[in-house]
């Protein structure tokens, strides 16, 4: 599969594409296309994220949400066939365009680094709540609120892993 395109005027890096989807209410297809690559590349980020840290449950509760990410891009995927009948396929790691060069990870490997980061799972549970009520089509309202729920899941994993670092 080639390397996945940037849609047009999206962010250029993966942290500005973070920070351009979490304000991001009403989405437009090019903000779900942006999405669909940020999600995919969640299951990079977390597995580099997990090997930072020695402990194995940590790992294992990071790299859980690492696939759950790749679900969400797959569901964002569906999402933009039923709303515009277009196919933008989530990307492999090695053809993400937010993959190339050096991939950040979420944060010191630390468990009040974790805590952080679950308050933005938290939230993605309300960005894709947001976004199945404004975006008018019932199938993509319904994979959003599946990509939400999990979020949060994702959220109760990481506060999870950082109990286990405190332990």
């Amino acid at each position: 599969m080639p390397t996945a395109q940037l849609p047009e005027g999206a962010p250029a890096t993966l942290m500005e594409a973070f920070g351009h989807i979490v304000a991001v209410k009403t989405p437009s297809i090019n903000d779900l296309k942006v999405m669909v690559l940020v999600e995919a590349a969640g299951l990079e980020v977390y597995r580099q994220t997990a090997a930072q840290f020695d402990h194995p449950g940590v790992r294992a509760l990071l790299i859980e949400n690492g696939y759950d990410e790749f679900k969400h891009s797959l569901r964002v995927s569906d999402a933009i066939r039923a709303m515009t009948g277009e196919d933008f396929p989530s990307p492999s790691p090695a053809d993400n365009p937010y993959l190339k060069g050096e991939i950040p990870a979420f944060g010191e490997a630390t468990a009040a680094a974790l805590l952080g980061l679950s308050q933005a799972e938290f939230g993605g549970k309300d960005l894709y709540e947001g976004w199945a009520v404004h975006c008018g089509n019932e199938e993509a309202a319904r994979l959003f609120r599946m990509n939400g729920q999990e979020e949060a899941d994702h959220g109760g994993r990481l506060v999870e892993a950082a109990k286990l670092l405190e332990g």
